[in-house]
């Protein structure tokens, strides 16, 4: 296995030039109760509720919680505001999987924070630039890369087996900007613009993982989109398997 992670890390590494990577995107996500102003409700990622009075509502951030009409929708984990003629109503939008454990996200933050963070994980790859740590649950692996001594890019990677566990997970906290079709990536962004994701499916070794890499959400998606196109990495050979994966990330995490 630490082979397999060491050359998984190798092969990841071109992710560090995801680091002046750029997207562009959304806010915040809702308790049923009655709405009215200064109201506050709570739904779970993909619930709808009706208002019931009013008209002409605005969500502040769609991406979060969209409405139409009198329905609001959850679309995205988080917290924003709907306001029409009958007041502001605070939504918070909740997820409901939980099936896996994001890697140390605080970019910036120096290698023995990381490692302090990661202390109930079994170390597998300390190099200078680059740490890994075997995985738990559904996790095989979490890898972290380093520029100027300061964390630059975190790593996930799943076994494809739970390909529909993750897209699910993932579709609950980010919003894609970015597909590559020929290249088999779905890049991402958190609602509050902090975060970005590029997923990917990977051979390894004839066993096919999934790739989430995130990098600090730094710009723009149109300057994103070039970018993840000049510095994806080279594709895994193409084969039927990583293309029903990349089928399954596209049609769960963009649904539009």
């Amino acid at each position: 296995m630490v082979s397999k992670a060491k050359h998984l890390l190798t092969t990841a590494t071109f992710l560090m030039m995801l680091l002046g990577l750029s997207f562009t995107l959304c806010t915040s996500c809702g308790d049923d109760k009655d709405d009215r102003d200064g109201g506050s409700l709570t739904l779970k990622a993909g619930e709808t509720h009706n208002i019931g009075t009013g008209s002409n509502w605005k969500s502040a951030n769609p991406l979060i919680a969209s409405v139409e009409d009198q329905t609001i929708t959850a679309e995205c984990v988080g917290s924003t505001t709907i306001t029409g003629s009958a007041g502001t109503i605070k939504v918070t939008v909740k997820a409901t999987r939980f099936d896996f454990t994001e890697p140390y996200l605080s970019f910036g933050a120096s290698k023995s924070d990381v490692k302090n963070a990661m202390s109930s994980y079994t170390l597998t790859t300390d190099k200078s630039t680059t740490i890994g740590y075997q995985g738990k649950g559904k996790v095989y692996m979490y890898g972290y890369g380093f520029k100027n001594n300061q964390l630059s890019m975190s790593l996930l990677i799943v076994k494809s087996t739970y390909a529909n566990d993750l897209t699910k997970f993932l579709s609950e906290r980010y919003f894609p900007v970015y597909v590559d079709k020929d290249n088999y990536r779905v890049g991402m962004v958190d609602p509050l613009k902090k975060i970005a994701v590029l997923v990917e499916p990977e051979v390894i070794s004839y066993t096919t993982y999934l790739t989430v890499a995130y990098v600090k959400y730094t710009g723009s998606s149109s300057i994103a989109i070039k970018k993840m196109k000049a510095f994806g990495s080279k594709p895994s050979a193409s084969n039927e398997e990583t293309a029903k994966i990349f089928d399954q990330l596209k049609s769960e995490l963009v649904k539009q």
